[in-house]
């Protein structure tokens, strides 16, 4: 009796909290909230129009790289505290699963939604100068009007990395000038120089464009001396190894000697050491901040609806966007919005989430659901693999695709335990591949393990619990 008098009365004071709470901090809360979303109205708007111009000016860039930044911050924080306040509410019927998943956010709002709105409202204060510059800058090519679309088919928070690298390249010079791209695996290198080399500017400016990979010793041949190129040299990289900074220096040198004197080369890799390997500072690529990532993952998921109108998806996403820590974090962005939007409804977004929570619950084994209904087949992916270039034909990629897994639509090959399954293919240049094989009696192994192994501890459990029960009475 006193447990449950215990009970009724932390949830009676629980409910009065809550209560007070709501009733003295919502209207400011409240105000926040509508002046934030104003502010990511305007702030939208700034960005959309400067992602369709030809910036030149670093300071103009920095400016637009802050707004970009202080953007994601405010969705990231409205979204989180929609979620804070449904998770404190005990009368709301998802309050449970809400503060499921609010405790398992990575939070980095700095103090909330006031914060976040004051820095977005100052950060458009300094932006009435940038948007009358912004119409002396020559437009680009147009851009798809949806964010979704935008987001999908173009490179997302390069602006700034990439101006700062066609600046390099434009800049003339009588010396055959390197600049490094360094940084972390999956983070953007390639993609971005690939999207630098596509630039009419770059296109006009150099006569031959020449990707080399690491046996670039064999295609000297392949490169004009008489005419102006630019060379981008991608090194294996891994720990900056003397006997490839060797090569490189020997490739620089032979080229050197009979290149065109406007030539340039761009230095691809992930090794710290090949930062002295340049001409030019290095350019140092990070890995998206959470809040970029979620504005990104946030535009593909939901695609043109208002997330704020759909409170149980926004739930969802958010739940699925807290498991995110993959190396490739686009690539494994991409690939759940990718899932979620092929239907936006409630029931087909927690099943989506179903199956990403049983592979973080058993230890990388996904439930994929095949076509016509068929029984859920455990799967655990090995060797993964990445190839590029849009060159890659669609038929020498499996026809089993990891979207089609998770919503419903593959058909298994019959009778086999191990199968290729394309995981993501990017949309956007140098068109990367991601395969890994699916291995089904593994993954099948996996889950009966497991499965003994819950057994085991709900049988303990429940002995303990036996135990203490006789305890009790014995005293």
């Amino acid at each position: 009796m006193d447990v449950v008098l215990s009970a009724v009365a932390a949830d009676l004071v629980g409910r009065l909290i809550t209560f007070l709470v709501g009733k003295y901090k919502e209207p400011g809360a409240a105000e926040d909230a509508v002046r934030l979303r104003r502010a990511l109205l305007r702030a939208g708007a700034v960005v959309e129009e400067a992602e369709g111009r030809q910036i030149a000016s670093r300071a103009m860039l920095l400016q637009l790289h802050q707004l970009r930044r202080q953007m994601c911050r405010g969705a990231y924080a409205l979204d989180v505290d929609a979620i804070r306040w449904r998770a404190g509410d005990p009368g709301k019927r998802h309050a449970t699963a809400a503060r499921r998943t609010f405790s398992r956010l990575h939070l980095g709002t700095g103090g909330g939604l006031s914060v976040a709105v004051e820095s977005l409202e100052a950060a458009l204060s300094d932006m009435r100068e940038l948007v009358v510059l912004l119409g002396g800058c020559p437009r680009v090519a147009r851009q798809p009007y949806s964010a979704y679309l935008l987001m999908e088919s173009c490179m997302f928070g390069r602006q700034m990395e990439k101006e700062q690298i066609i600046g390099f390249l434009l800049r003339s010079s009588q010396d055959l000038d390197v600049l490094p791209i360094l940084g972390p695996r999956e983070v953007g290198k390639w993609t971005l120089v690939e999207h630098v080399c596509l630039d009419e500017r770059v296109r006009k400016h150099f006569a031959h464009i020449h990707r080399l990979s690491s046996d670039y010793e064999h295609h000297l041949s392949l490169i004009d001396g008489a005419a102006r190129s630019l060379i981008v040299v991608g090194l294996d990289g891994g720990g900056g190894s003397g006997e490839e900074e060797e090569r490189w220096r020997r490739l620089h040198a032979s080229v050197r000697r009979r290149a065109h004197g406007g030539s340039k080369f761009i230095l691809i890799s992930r090794a710290g050491a090949h930062a002295g390997l340049g001409t030019a500072p290095p350019l140092w690529l990070r890995a998206p901040r959470r809040e970029e990532l979620w504005y990104f993952f946030r535009a593909l998921a939901f695609g043109g609806a208002d997330p704020e109108g759909l409170p149980k998806l926004l739930r969802v996403a958010m739940a699925l966007f807290a498991g995110i820590h993959d190396p490739a974090a686009f690539a494994a962005a991409g690939l759940i919005a990718a899932s979620l939007r092929a239907d936006l409804s409630a029931r087909s977004w927690r099943r989506v989430l179903g199956v990403y929570a049983g592979a973080t619950d058993w230890r990388g084994v996904f439930l994929c659901r095949p076509v016509n209904g068929a029984p859920g087949v455990p799967c655990t992916f090995r060797d993964r693999r990445k190839s590029t270039g849009a060159a890659t034909a669609r038929s020498v990629l499996p026809g089993v695709t990891m979207l089609d897994l998770v919503t419903g639509g593959a058909v298994l090959p019959g009778g086999e335990t191990r199968f290729d399954v394309l995981v993501w293919r990017s949309r956007i240049p140098p068109y990367a591949s991601y395969v890994a094989t699916c291995d089904v009696g593994r993954a099948r192994q996996v889950v009966a393990v497991e499965k003994k192994r819950a057994r085991t501890r709900r049988r303990r459990q429940q002995g303990e619990e036996r135990d203490e029960l006789i305890s009790l009475k014995k005293r």
